[in-house]
């Protein structure tokens, strides 16, 4: 007959214990980390000339990072709250209506006259602008390094 007796038990149970903690905490530094470098990618590299041209840099200073720890999961989301980050991100056809104004002309007819204000009324446009995709293509570019990230995490929370 052959006896065995594990020695140890404890500290491997209290260590079973301590891991969950561990990986959650390095999982949260890694992905803060991560929505901080893909955020900045986006505005220092996507809208500031890769993708998309910066003329008043509404879009740019909209870029918005939330991290979010509930349900048992962490997140960090990138993201615009600006009305027209959706039809430069995935594209727009369609038609639009545009509203009446008023324009100041200095020509008519191709020749220079005198400036005055006219009132131009309402109408419809057709509209077809292309996909300028600048968060899903900086989330792509950046992939691998954001699994290697999260790798090394969970390699440095299980040999803490």
């Amino acid at each position: 007959m052959i006896t065995g007796y594990l020695v140890g038990d404890q500290q491997v149970i209290q260590r079973l214990n301590v891991l969950p903690d561990a990986a959650n905490s390095c999982l949260l530094r890694a992905i803060t980390r991560l929505g901080i470098e893909v955020q900045r990618e986006v505005q220092q590299g996507k809208l500031s000339g890769q993708v998309l041209r910066s003329r008043t840099g509404s879009l740019r200073s909209s870029i918005k990072l939330r991290i979010d720890r509930s349900g048992g999961t962490i997140t960090a989301d990138v993201f615009s709250d600006s009305r027209y980050a959706g039809v430069q991100e995935f594209g727009f056809a369609g038609t639009v209506s545009v509203r009446a104004s008023l324009r100041c002309i200095r020509e008519a007819f191709g020749r220079p006259i005198v400036e005055r204000t006219i009132n131009v009324r309402a109408y419809d446009r057709r509209m077809d602008l292309p996909e300028r995709s600048f968060l899903r293509s900086a989330l792509e570019d950046m992939g691998p390094a954001i699994r290697e990230e999260v790798q090394a995490a969970l390699s440095e929370a299980v040999s803490q």
